[in-house]
């Protein structure tokens, strides 16, 4: 993101899959808009956005509340659990299988206090119909899940009130790794 830019969810819609399980870099990854029943095409231009600085820290519950406190939003890394995914629907959720193993990346917006149990407020990537409309309360200061173990940080640099902009090349509309096709008719892959 620092070096090379990344758009928004109007034309590279969140997937949850990579290039280590089964998504590859193409131009059309990168940013697509499609209409129903329509090929899918490159945009001339659109917005990207970067981080100007940023940084990795193991974690630690006060470094945690002062990296939110001065510069906002931190992404940790955390174990999952089958129950986690299953039941969570609202409140401060504990783990108590004890899993420390880091399969997932979640962004960590802030924290508080409910009914004497501190907790992280945090944001998912699975969509408003998971958790509390995408969001959980973790219990913090006992590192569950691993929370409190695996962090990172970064300040955005405003790219939104200058409008900067990709504009997007021959080459990269010609790219023989686009796909412009989805299901039935050609959609957003």
């Amino acid at each position: 993101m620092h070096y090379f830019n990344i758009t928004d969810v109007t034309c590279s819609a969140y997937q949850s899959v990579g290039h280590d399980n089964g998504m590859g870099c193409s131009p059309s990854r990168i940013c697509k808009t499609c209409e129903p029943n329509k090929p899918c095409f490159i945009p001339d231009s659109y917005p990207v956005y970067s981080v100007e600085q940023y940084g990795h820290f193991p974690g630690g519950v006060e470094q945690m509340m002062q990296e939110i406190y001065q510069r906002g939003p931190i992404v940790c890394g955390m174990g999952l659990t089958q129950e986690f995914e299953d039941v969570y629907k609202s409140g401060v959720y504990e783990d108590f299988t004890g899993e420390k193993k880091i399969f997932h990346e979640v962004e960590i917006v802030g924290f508080g206090v409910e009914d004497d149990k501190p907790y992280w407020e945090i944001k998912n990537s699975w969509g408003t119909a998971w958790g509390d409309e995408g969001f959980f309360k973790l219990i913090r200061g006992k590192n569950n899940l691993n929370i409190e173990s695996d962090c990172a940080w970064a300040v955005p640099t405003d790219t939104w009130t200058k409008d900067i902009r990709h504009y997007t090349t021959e080459a990269e509309r010609n790219d023989s790794r686009n796909n412009f096709t989805n299901g039935n008719f050609p959609a957003a892959d």
